[in-house]
């Protein structure tokens, strides 16, 4: 009797306990990347394998979902054949997110040596039916459409010589990828950010990313830039009128949309950083586009070039590779960068393979080109690289832009710009262009030229001429020529660094 009661009593539970629901895990999207064959789900441990192409047996890059793990604490593992060696896993850390917009590390990340492997899990239960996973911060193709879209409806971007209004150049080959999926063509993007109501002469400058498909954070980190370059800050705006930014964002989209390790789809087995030798690139379709408009675009001329790459190896700071021996380590703008991001090391880069900073030093006789590289650093999220982005657009504003308090757009600060300042006081400055506002006076763009304004110019002025200076232009004393702020050439276009004295204070 007793055991026919308990049977009663066990299916009177089970009958009001809901079944856990089946883990599935997918990586078949956007950017994703799980060899679902040899990965499994038991219970509440999932066994994961990562995709080896370009790297022989060794995975480099991992995304994918996992559906139905609402209310289950799940633990993965994946083994730690990792190319340079399961070392670089030490200290890493995978991300989660529930919508692939927010993302957060997992609370526990351990490398097993003696068992190669590498296991990561949460101290809490997933709240969301579906969670996506990934080996860092991922960045979509879908992303880079809606990113390019929003940017081309700025005043201060338009297409480049090579590229139509919708700001393609051409497209990726597109192929079959290393698990048989059809990988369609993709656009291939190129645009132009400046102001295109300033005819002076501008520095060039271009800006390339995605060569390399599992480097994320590059993209990150040159979205970031990018939109600062289009923003309403006023040295964003001052920048516009004195420089020109060639922006090619996505190099290798279709390695990107397949979720690869390293490669293109088009060459599984070269390193798309090792071909760009014009005119033949070794036959990568994509890279030979990207590098034709480049060419075609800049006029086969730029004054810097900046390729932005992430990285897997093991270290605690972001980092740019550069041609010490040609002292480009020396140069305006990457003291600039070191003046805002002290912690980003430099290391020698002799530019002997075809690399795309090599690409800028050869075809586009730059006085300036690196590859900057993001490690995949653990708590360091997307913040980070807005940072980041921002500070790179603040170190060419630093360098390039004209000095604060030039109102007239002239490389001086002098009598004449007071006279702009005089001339359009206590008047609304409301309706206009950061830039517009600024030549009317409104040095702190809070849509007035007013008394702050005066103080403004007047801290600047005083820090760069003196007060007897200051005194004698406002009293109608002729300048002297000898207080003008002048610009320094390079190329056969003016570029100098704002002394900090006259930064804008903000």
């Amino acid at each position: 009797m007793y055991r026919h009661l308990w049977i009663f009593f066990s299916l009177a539970v089970l009958a009001t306990t809901p079944l856990r629901a089946a883990v599935t895990l997918n990586g078949d999207f956007d950017h994703g990347s799980l060899d679902e064959s040899a990965s499994f789900v038991s219970g509440d441990f999932v066994q994961l394998a990562g995709r080896d192409n370009y790297n022989a047996g060794q995975w480099k890059w991992l995304y994918f979902s996992a559906n139905g793990v609402q209310g289950q604490q799940l633990t993965f593992r994946i083994d730690d054949d990792f190319p340079g060696g399961g070392s670089r896993l030490n200290n890493h850390e995978m991300v989660y997110s529930y919508d692939q917009d927010n993302w957060f590390f997992f609370d526990n990340n351990a490398r097993s040596s003696s068992a190669d492997t590498y296991t990561f899990s949460n101290d809490s239960a997933f709240t969301s039916d579906q969670v996506w996973v990934a080996y860092g911060l991922p960045y979509s193709i879908d992303r880079l459409e809606s990113h390019t879209a929003g940017v081309a409806a700025s005043p201060w971007v338009s297409p480049t010589a090579t590229g139509g209004s919708d700001l393609v150049i051409g497209q990726s080959p597109g192929g079959i990828d290393d698990i048989g999926r059809v990988i369609p063509q993709q656009d291939l993007y190129g645009y132009r950010v400046t102001d295109p109501s300033s005819d002076g002469p501008k520095a060039k400058i271009v800006l390339l990313g995605g060569t390399h498909s599992n480097e994320t954070l590059a993209n990150l980190t040159l979205e970031a830039l990018v939109d600062y370059l289009v923003s309403d800050e006023l040295d964003a705006a001052l920048l516009r009128r004195r420089a020109e930014f060639f922006v090619y964002p996505m190099a290798n989209p279709d390695g990107r949309l397949a979720g690869y390790n390293r490669s293109t789809v088009q060459f599984p087995d070269l390193d798309p950083n090792r071909h760009w030798d014009a005119p033949h690139y070794d036959g990568l379709t994509d890279i030979r586009a990207v590098g034709e408009a480049i060419i075609a675009d800049t006029g086969g001329d730029a004054d810097i070039f900046l390729d932005f790459h992430s990285t897997v190896d093991p270290g605690s700071s972001h980092f740019v590779y550069t041609d010490i021996d040609k002292n480009m380590h020396l140069h305006p703008y990457w003291q600039q960068v070191l003046q805002l991001e002290p912690t980003i090391a430099t290391f020698d880069a002799a530019l002997q393979n075809d690399t795309g900073a090599k690409f800028g030093y050869e075809q586009l006789g730059v006085g300036f080109t690196g590859t900057f590289e993001t490690r995949f650093i653990a708590g360091e999220n997307e913040d980070r690289f807005v940072t980041l982005g921002e500070n790179f657009g603040k170190a060419f504003a630093a360098l390039l832009a004209t000095p604060y308090g030039d109102l007239n757009f002239d490389g001086d600060v002098d009598a004449d710009d007071y006279a702009v300042l005089t001339t359009h006081a206590e008047t609304s400055t409301a309706g206009l262009t950061t830039a517009e506002a600024y030549a009317a006076g409104d040095l702190n763009n809070d849509g007035w030229n007013d008394a702050l304004d005066f103080g403004l110019f007047k801290e600047t002025y005083v820090a760069t001429h003196g007060a007897q200076a200051f005194a004698l232009m406002i009293a109608g004393v002729p300048e002297p020529s000898t207080l003008t702020v002048a610009l320094v050439a390079a190329i056969s276009l003016i570029i100098r660094r704002r002394s900090p004295a006259a930064a804008k204070p903000y």
